[in-house]
């Protein structure tokens, strides 16, 4: 029988090996999580059937911004005076937690969607896999949530990056067809890979789970991970432009759910312990559960229309949190020319009365 103390020990032993790993590999650790968290495990058929349906250029335009949004968080984040007490005020933190409350349920919805591409799963067992994995997730990451969600997402990554290799080679030695992609299929498609731009710059600053590592770094001096991230988010984005030319056929979807499993479980961890840094541990928890729960519910909605949703709203409230940002910090500046004016005079005025 395994004493509790022993159980304790040996997970306090873990917890400070895993400490040490980050000391040592710090920048490539947090930007592979950084870049991790971003992908969204619907992100790579996204972005095939960006190119596929809207052309290179249209695509090109939205990979750049989906490369860009995280260098240019790690910018922002603190340059913008407020901006960090702004998102972390209560009422935008309630949005923001509805946001990453969304996030797990488009995680669950692209698992559950590819794995039902798979002649042998049944639906039900795509619902059962789904959820048994992310609550297992979350249970898991109740915890010391922050440095286990690092900790898994390098692994995943590593993995995703592997499959990405492999699907390529599966393409170009699979005799498999291709798609013949042109520059752009209508004008009004540059106009929507725009608009994503506006989108997709607005996710970091409304995403819980980057102003929890944008505060890590900040503290550790860690703050060019986020640089980092960018180039190995564009690595993914890379692989994605070119698995869109081909047709893929049993194996390489049999790939492509493993993909969507890797980037799918680096997101949600990091959502779910975003969770728990505004509700604390044991309500994060609970409440990632419950999201969990009613997934089932918001099955019938899709996962284009949640990120529609999601994204549509997420845009509106980061351009309000930047101009209060910047206005407090404008009503703040006046106010201290006000006092040190107001100081000023004081001291001429008592200057004056003691020379009369």
């Amino acid at each position: 029988m395994i004493k509790g103390g022993n159980i304790n020990s040996q997970y306090c032993r873990i917890k400070k090996i895993m400490k040490g790993l980050l000391k040592r590999n710090t920048t490539l650790f947090y930007a592979m999580s950084l870049a991790a968290t971003w992908a969204w495990g619907t992100s790579l058929v996204v972005g095939m059937e960006t190119v596929q349906t809207k052309g290179w250029i249209p695509f090109i335009i939205w990979a750049v911004a989906n490369s860009l949004a995280i260098p240019l968080f790690g910018f922002i984040a603190y340059r913008i005076p407020n901006l960090d007490k702004v998102v972390n005020s209560k009422i935008v933190s309630i949005f923001t937690t509805i946001v990453s409350i969304f996030c797990i349920w488009i995680q669950l919805n692209a698992i559950y969607q590819y794995l039902c591409n798979l002649e042998f799963v049944t639906d039900i067992a795509a619902k059962i896999i789904a959820i048994t994995i992310m609550v297992f997730m979350a249970i898991a990451l109740y915890k010391n949530g922050l440095i286990k969600s690092i900790f898994l997402d390098n692994p995943l990554w590593y993995l995703c990056y592997g499959l990405l290799i492999a699907l390529l080679i599966c393409g170009l030695v699979g005799n498999v067809e291709t798609f013949n992609i042109v520059n752009y299929t209508d004008k009004s498609e540059i106009s929507w890979a725009l608009n994503s731009c506006i989108i997709l710059f607005s996710g970091p600053i409304m995403s819980l789970q980057n102003w929890q590592m944008a505060e890590k770094l900040r503290r550790e001096n860690k703050m060019k991970a986020h640089y980092l991230a960018g180039v190995l988010f564009a690595i993914y984005m890379l692989f994605v432009g070119i698995l869109a030319n081909f047709k893929f056929n049993g194996i390489m979807n049999m790939l492509l759910v493993f993909v969507v499993l890797c980037v799918a479980l680096s997101t949600s961890d990091s959502a779910i312990v975003g969770i728990q840094k505004v509700l604390k541990k044991k309500w994060g928890t609970i409440v990632s559960l419950i999201a969990i729960a009613c997934w089932n519910w918001v099955i019938p909605m899709g996962v284009m229309g949640l990120w529609t949703t999601m994204g549509n709203m997420r845009k509106y409230v980061a351009g309000a949190c930047i101009i209060v940002a910047i206005a407090m910090y404008y009503i703040q500046k006046r106010k201290k020319i006000s006092k040190e004016t107001d100081k000023n005079q004081r001291y001429t005025n008592s200057k004056e009365e003691v020379q009369v």
